[in-house]
């Protein structure tokens, strides 16, 4: 039968469960209280995303953090790797983290995740993980002074300290990817006589329909093949398309005898 050890991490901390540490360890049996205090040194991988939206900034960064933990109970304690997804608003000093973490690389090492609101660069949240071939049980809250963007995890603590947890309420994405404004490109057709103009071979062609203006002049592209039988005079079918104001350019046409 398996024996079961139960790790009390600290006291009650304000807004936050007291942090609790159930492990199974080998050939150990009851319940002992533990704390740890982490801080990372390094970043190893770092991306910083800024945005504005309705007059707040915000930061989003996605690291990767190295540095040490060290505990009263030998299965928090060694070195830590720390991957973080932050979003944090610069503006009204608010944020929140998500992210894994990884203490020690040996067979007794403890993979688990994290959670916490940031305010004012203070994090407060709460862990999960695994340790011992996945046989022991970590949960903990956890405190540290840390923002995402260019700064580490500084005065970090496992099951103690006594910051106030905030309550993050995000609805959909802080900043939504600007959506490109394109204008609709101005169409023309018309139906009529055609005068053509330039060249040879000709550069421009204008329409004279039955009723109406005649119209701008349509520039025809170089690589551009008139369909036999047009030329001034001859009834013919345009489509035209403009890029600016002028001069007309024509970017799109078919050109053809009108039976």
């Amino acid at each position: 039968m398996r024996r079961t050890l139960i790790i009390a991490l600290g006291t009650a901390v304000t807004l936050v469960t007291a942090a609790v540490a159930v492990a199974t360890l080998p050939a150990v049996v009851g319940v002992s209280e533990a704390t740890a205090t982490f801080s990372t040194t390094a970043i190893e991988k770092s991306k910083v995303r800024t945005c504005t939206a309705e007059t707040k900034t915000w930061e989003m960064t996605d690291g990767r953090y190295t540095g040490t933990v060290t505990s009263t109970n030998v299965v928090l304690g060694g070195a830590l790797v720390i991957h973080a997804h932050t979003t944090y608003n610069t503006t009204d000093g608010l944020g929140f983290v998500n992210g894994e973490f990884r203490i020690k690389d040996d067979d007794s090492r403890v993979n688990g995740k994290f959670s916490g609101t940031i305010k004012n660069g203070q994090l407060v949240g709460y862990l999960t993980g695994r340790s011992h071939g996945h046989h022991a049980i970590v949960l903990g809250n956890l405190s540290a002074a840390f923002a995402g963007g260019t700064s580490n995890f500084a005065d970090g603590k496992i099951g103690a300290g006594g910051s106030t947890a905030v309550l993050a309420v995000v609805a959909g994405r802080p900043c939504k990817p600007a959506r490109e404004s394109r204008p609709e490109p101005k169409r023309v057709h018309a139906e009529g006589i055609a005068t053509l103009a330039g060249g040879p071979p000709p550069t421009s062609i204008t329409v004279t329909p039955k009723h109406g203006p005649v119209t701008p002049p349509c520039a025809i592209p170089v690589a551009f093949v008139l369909p036999a039988g047009v030329v001034t005079g001859a009834k013919v079918e345009t489509k035209c398309e403009w890029v600016g104001p002028a001069p007309a350019v024509l970017t799109l046409t078919k050109v053809r005898l009108h039976k």
